[in-house]
């Protein structure tokens, strides 16, 4: 399956969202389940955007009198007649009659205490409209809306406190393999440490995604058996390596057996290429190749895009950046092949050429971001302009 089959697999997944309600204090990066109205205007009054004088500007060439101060919070009513102003501070109520402000910083009195407004003042300036930026009963936040900080602060401004969110999947993360050990353990020269699961759990985290990472799975079947089935109330399992066809490889077989249907089981993608995804009854096993880097890359274009479908945002696919090749690139024209390299100042420094292995690391660390290549594709010259993927966001 091509990378935009595996996109388009996933996108028309018919999911049953769950939502929730959550406090503004732990909505950041939540996903809206419903458009949101306003039940306030924005301005709720006509106030004044600067500390300053307001007056009428058709009084513009007389000596204004003073009739007062006008604070922020004076909820008192307040009206101007010819040849008058007020003092008045910056979010007060502004005084009916009343049009322009002039800025405290351009104020000149005469000896009688008097406002002389100068020549070159701005007509109309100063002065905020009651409802000019939102108007009750605007749709201020549509349905799918990731919400960020100022999200947030408008929602707030609105006196909202909680809002329905959809509920983020509940996932678990395994390592497989009978050479595995965990980072805190003694590893020999004939043992490798469980990088793949932390690399996993810290893309998910750092995409704005929690998972639970759940230890390590020998290669045998009854103990694969035994923890797909002790982890029916999670959401998504995904497992890396038992991925390829070796002898010890039993997760495809075990998924079959138990009920789960296939949404592919192959990328056409180095070094992607032995991802596999399950689902029944609205939960899903994402198998992803052991080798690190092929595990990072599977986990980038096939999982996250998952894991937002589930979390109901309305663009689940991997953001791409227009940028200029520095270098000429080289790659196999019958398969997509991934290239990493740095993303800086508008250029694609590939590394190293374009040559690692699927089972590096280091490439990964060095490099930020990703160019996928079309299949025919074995040539791109320098200069030329690409798109390419930044995984280090």
């Amino acid at each position: 399956m091509l990378v935009n089959e595996v996109f388009e697999s996933i996108l028309g997944l018919n999911l049953n969202h769950k939502t929730e309600f959550v406090g503004l204090n732990l909505a950041l990066k939540r996903v809206l389940a419903n458009d949101i109205k306003a039940t306030k205007d924005l301005p709720a009054y006509d106030n004044s955007a600067l500390d300053g004088y307001a007056f009428c500007y058709d009084d513009k060439d007389l000596a204004l009198k003073i009739k007062g101060e006008i604070f922020a919070g004076d909820k008192n009513h307040y009206e101007i007649s010819k040849g008058e102003c007020y003092k008045i501070m910056t979010g007060a109520i502004f005084p009916k009659g009343a049009d322009s402000v002039l800025r405290i910083e351009e104020s000149t009195l005469d000896n009688n205490g008097n406002l002389i407004i100068p020549s070159n003042i701005t007509p109309k300036d100063g002065k905020k409209l009651k409802g000019e930026e939102i108007k009750t009963g605007d749709i201020i936040l549509k349905k799918g809306d990731i919400l960020d900080a100022a999200k947030i602060m408008l929602l707030a401004s609105q006196g909202i406190c909680f809002v329905e969110v959809f509920c983020k999947p509940k996932i678990a993360v395994f390592g497989t393999g009978n050479e595995l050990k965990e980072p805190w353990e003694n590893c020999d020269e004939r043992e490798i440490y469980n990088a793949n699961s932390f690399g996993i759990v810290a893309l998910l985290a750092q995409n704005g995604f929690d998972s639970e990472y759940k230890g390590t799975i020998k290669d045998e079947k009854n103990a694969i058996l035994s923890e797909i089935n002790s982890h029916k109330d999670y959401d998504l399992i995904i497992t890396s390596g038992g991925a390829s066809k070796g002898e010890a490889d039993f997760m495809q077989e075990i998924l079959l057996e138990l009920g789960f249907r296939e949404i592919f089981s192959k990328i056409n993608l180095r070094p992607a290429g032995p991802s596999k995804l399950y689902e029944k009854d609205g939960k899903f096993v994402s198998i992803l190749p052991g080798n690190p880097m092929s595990c990072f890359v599977g986990c980038f274009f096939s999982v996250l895009p998952l894991v937002k479908k589930m979390s109901g945002f309305n663009e689940c696919l991997p953001n791409k950046t227009k940028c200029e090749l520095k270098s000429s690139i080289k790659f196999k024209s019958t398969r997509a092949n991934i290239v990493l390299g740095t993303l800086k100042n508008g250029e694609f420094i590939v590394f190293n050429n374009g040559e690692y292995s699927p089972a590096m690391i280091n490439p990964l660390a060095i490099s930020g971001a990703f160019y996928l290549s079309n299949i025919g594709e074995s040539e791109i010259e320098s200069g030329s302009l690409i798109e390419v993927f930044e995984f280090d966001k």
